[in-house]
């Protein structure tokens, strides 16, 4: 769900933050109701309701925070998604320095513990009594916000903190690749940690005391990995042009040809999912599986290829002496298949294309040929 646009930012809301605004707002009612039992419905209500959109509020800033302070380093942010565990800022790609990877990392605790702490001041210097409620909201969400703060410095990559630790080894060991290897074991190490303390908190204290934790473990353990892979993938991209990256042999099916025939000699027989049209010698579109599908069986043989494709100009183009990450770059922006970027050369020829088959056949190649990606 599209929110607004801050910035040149898109905030997107997934429809499981509705469970953080329901977990947050449970335990903030709990909390009032433990220190008021004669509280009545309405006032569980509004406490709960009010806490947790001021958290959803408070994880917008946090993430905001990152993401202009990215903008003023030349980083490209796609999004801002707000989902079950939070938040993230779809950065288009790493900082290129320690010292902007060390501020943008920085600046999102720091959001949230100055919201915190103004909130806890606000109630503990105001010259007037606030009505209970009030106190409350603002006293569990200022506590809160400084709790995220905290959370978010522990050194686990990629939250954080393991970026700040991430950064530091970067600036002793002037290589990206083993600072984030090292974070990413260490944040390994944080998440195992969580999913073992909350197996013990099951045992002791019940299923669902445990259970929240055991799944922040196991996702930050698969976002620590994921994490150290995307940036090995990158740096191995980096290192390639996208000339060698083009499939060869190319099948290309004729602008002319019937799609009927098309379906029978080309996607039934090699399994694809999508071909380059050709008129002449240039490509001048695609084909998709999905295109097909959108014609009615019976008109298949009516239609020439051309009335289906997709114009070669509805994808990125890249030059042939670009390399890998900037096609990986360019088809992380597409939001709908065929995930392609075409290649040219000086004179604007059409060499080829790449789409994930090639970014994944590349990343096996230099893993068979490392001499070749150094």
């Amino acid at each position: 769900m599209k929110l607004a646009k801050i910035y040149g930012i898109e905030i997107k809301l997934h429809l499981s933050t509705l469970l953080i605004i329901g977990l947050v707002g449970f335990y903030a009612s709990n909390f009032y109701f433990s220190i008021f039992p004669s509280a009545s419905l309405i006032e569980l209500l509004i406490v709960g309701i009010i806490s947790g959109l001021i958290i959803l509020f408070s994880i917008l800033i946090h993430e905001l925070a990152h993401s202009i302070v990215a903008q003023k380093y030349g980083l490209k942010v796609l999004e801002i998604e707000l989902y079950l565990f939070g938040g993230v800022s779809k950065i288009e790609e790493e900082p290129t320095t320690p010292k902007s990877e060390m501020i943008i990392a920085v600046v999102g605790p720091l959001s949230s513990l100055t919201i915190g702490v103004i909130f806890l001041t606000f109630i503990y210097s105001i010259p007037i009594a606030l009505p209970a409620f009030i106190f409350i909201i603002l006293f569990y969400t200022g506590i809160s916000n400084i709790s995220l703060a905290i959370f978010n410095l522990i050194p686990a990559f990629p939250i954080d903190g393991g970026r700040i630790l991430r950064a530091y080894l970067w600036s002793r060991r002037d290589n990206i690749v083993s600072a984030t290897k090292t974070a990413s074991k260490v944040g390994s190490f944080f998440a195992y940690g969580l999913i073992a303390y909350g197996i013990f908190q099951i045992f002791l204290f019940g299923f669902l005391n445990g259970l929240w934790l055991i799944i922040i473990g196991s996702f930050l353990n698969n976002q620590t990995k994921q994490s150290y892979y995307n940036i090995l993938n990158e740096i191995t991209l980096s290192k390639i042009n996208a000339r060698d990256m083009i499939s060869m042999p190319r099948l290309e099916i004729p602008f002319d040809m019937l799609i009927s025939d098309a379906v029978r000699e080309y996607f039934i027989l090699y399994k694809k999912s999508y071909f380059p049209v050709i008129q002449g010698d240039k490509i001048v579109g695609i084909i998709h599986i999905d295109d097909i599908k959108k014609i009615p069986f019976e008109l298949r043989s009516n239609y020439i290829v051309g009335y289906a494709m997709r114009n070669i100009t509805n994808f990125p183009i890249i030059d042939e002496l670009d390399n890998g990450k900037e096609a990986l770059k360019q088809i992380r922006h597409l939001r709908e298949k065929p995930y392609l970027v075409a290649v040219k050369d000086d004179n604007g020829y059409i060499l080829g294309l790449i789409g994930q088959d090639e970014l994944s056949q590349s990343l096996r190649f230099c893993q068979l040929n490392s001499e070749k990606c150094l």
